[in-house]
């Protein structure tokens, strides 16, 4: 059984259910924290009563017309079937026991160590050397994936990790998670969002269209 930390959508949203980017002032997950717990995660895939916490890392360099983000294709054959092939600007994953025992936890909390962890392990890049700026949250009900996930979006700028993009891309790619990966201007991120919009004729994910049409990249 794997165990993935969650929240009962009650305690979540007392009322109406906000939907698409929420910033970050919309949610403050430690004062709610007596309300997480783990779960199995098998069950909690298919109830929708409750949501699944989800860090969720955006990969950018540069300002202005030269802000490019690190964008990569699922394989098809990925662990989450409802996100195969799909294209996405954010890495993440869910947050599990293991994640308390981090000495991480004790300075940044539970969420941004979880989400240091899975920067290591999905994009092979050092989350010592790395800032992670607090972008806001992503909910959606749209999707059967989204509809049971929270995303806790967060910038990471690899300007301090260092590397140029292509070192940076080798790197990322190397990892099981990418089919393929490369840079993408955010300029032209929004045209590329619906069906076979996206590279190669490819379709992006749900949440990337959300934090992209909030301008939160």
């Amino acid at each position: 059984m794997r165990a993935i930390l969650v929240i009962d959508r009650r305690h979540l949203f007392p009322g109406l259910s906000p939907q698409g980017f929420l910033p970050t002032p919309a949610i403050d997950l430690g004062a709610l924290s007596a309300h997480l717990f783990f779960a199995e995660r098998e069950y909690m895939e298919t109830c929708s009563h409750y949501k699944q916490i989800i860090p969720y890392l955006v990969l950018v360099r540069g300002d202005g017309r030269e802000r490019r983000v690190l964008a990569y294709q699922r394989q098809v054959k990925h662990s989450e079937r409802r996100l195969g092939g799909l294209w996405s600007v954010g890495f993440g994953g869910h947050i599990e026991p293991i994640d308390r025992a981090d000495r991480e936890v004790a300075i940044r909390g539970l969420v941004e160590a979880a989400a240091r962890r899975e920067l290591a392990e999905e994009t092979g890049l050092d989350p010592a050397q790395a800032v992670l700026e607090p972008a806001g949250y992503i909910n959606s009900d749209r999707e059967d994936v989204s509809s049971v996930h929270l995303g806790v979006v967060y910038r990471v700028d690899v300007a301090a990790i260092g590397g140029s993009d292509a070192a940076l891309l080798a790197t990322v790619s190397a990892q099981a998670e990418p089919h393929q990966a490369r840079w993408l201007p955010v300029a032209g991120l929004a045209t590329q969002q619906g069906p076979a919009r996206g590279p190669d004729s490819g379709t992006f994910e749900d949440w990337t269209r959300i934090v992209v049409e909030a301008g939160a990249i």
